[in-house]
């Protein structure tokens, strides 16, 4: 296409997207052709990770359970009886891995419970737990744990408020090269950000090479003016197969709490950063990922420009709303 061509096309592009309500309206419905075509709610796809996912799903039910300051005796048993068969299942396809480890060490702190409350264990259903955790041979992660007070004492003696104010949206960084350790280090922190049924959807792309981290930042028009001193950049994605029915928000939310997790990890790592939004359209989304190799079952939640801190460098003050803008207390 000429050059001519090529303007008639952007000129058309921008209007329909920029200045007009039906291209809203295309990016919603990519929004749920996408969750439609990948999420656990479309049983065609049925994927491992789908499937991980609604196990995920499943099992955390009964975490959350045994956690409770007054546990039921028996609870949940219809979900822990088709939890085993779908376990079994998934174990039939894919054999024993982390995902079947867990389920059997959370159920395995099931039984005991019922069993140290007298619970008479002598029937077909505590039979089929005993019988599916019989082999644990390899102790996985699940169930509960003990925290005491003190050890959150212990954690949260520093000065916080200080640490949250001193973070700020750097666009002036230094030109040293990253400490990519440092930065496995605060994506390792962020997965400790709380998700939705513990299911963890998040991707965390990271591009440190600058052809790469050039070709990212193409579809992001919040960078002019510091586009060179960017050192790397990490995009903030979550895998539309961990999702179910009413969860199309979720994604977004689930995204959005690992981003400023892992801003917080960065700022704790003495990594500078800059969050970037993905207001794009759906067409630009799809660009993106076929060119900087990120898939399609992925939606892409935000961009982080990162960079090592100069000795001194400026940032905005952006000021923020007083506490009683926001703060609406119901007595």
């Amino acid at each position: 296409m000429n050059n001519f061509g090529n303007k008639v096309k952007n000129k058309i592009y921008a209007f329909l997207f920029w200045q007009t309500s039906f291209g809203e309206y295309l990016n919603k419905r990519y929004d749920l052709s996408v969750f439609f075509k990948y999420s656990f709610t479309n049983k065609k796809t049925n994927s491992k990770q789908s499937k991980i996912a609604s196990l995920t799903k499943d099992y955390h039910i009964v975490e959350k359970g045994l956690a409770l300051p007054y546990t039921r005796n028996e609870f949940g048993k219809q979900k822990i009886i088709k939890l085993i068969k779908d376990a079994k299942l998934y174990f039939n396809e894919y054999g024993k891995d982390e995902i079947i480890l867990d389920i059997k060490s959370c159920l395995s702190e099931y039984y005991e419970f019922n069993k140290m409350n007298n619970i008479d264990l002598n029937n077909e259903y505590f039979k089929s737990i005993s019988s599916f955790i019989s082999d644990e041979s390899n102790k996985g992660i699940g169930g509960t744990k003990i925290i005491t007070k003190k050890e959150i004492e212990t954690a949260t003696n520093f000065d916080f408020e200080t640490f949250v104010k001193t973070r700020s949206s750097i666009r002036d960084f230094d030109i040293s090269d990253l400490d990519i350790t440092l930065i496995e280090k605060a994506i390792d922190l962020a997965r400790y950000t709380p998700s939705v049924c513990n299911r963890q959807s998040w991707g965390a792309h990271l591009y440190t090479n600058n052809k790469k981290v050039l070709e990212v930042l193409e579809f992001q028009n919040g960078h002019g003016g510091f586009k060179e001193s960017i050192k790397g950049v990490i995009v903030i994605t979550t895998n539309v197969a961990m999702f179910t029915k009413l969860e199309t928000n979720q994604i977004f939310i689930d995204g959005g709490l690992f981003a400023m997790s892992m801003m917080y990890a960065l700022h704790f790592q003495n990594i500078g950063s800059c969050p970037l939004n993905t207001c794009m359209p759906y067409i630009d989304e799809i660009k993106l990922k076929k060119k900087v190799g990120i898939n399609e079952n992925e939606r892409v939640i935000m961009m982080i420009a990162i960079g090592n801190l100069k000795e001194e460098f400026k940032v905005a003050i952006s000021n923020r709303r007083d506490l009683n803008q926001i703060l609406t207390y119901h007595n």
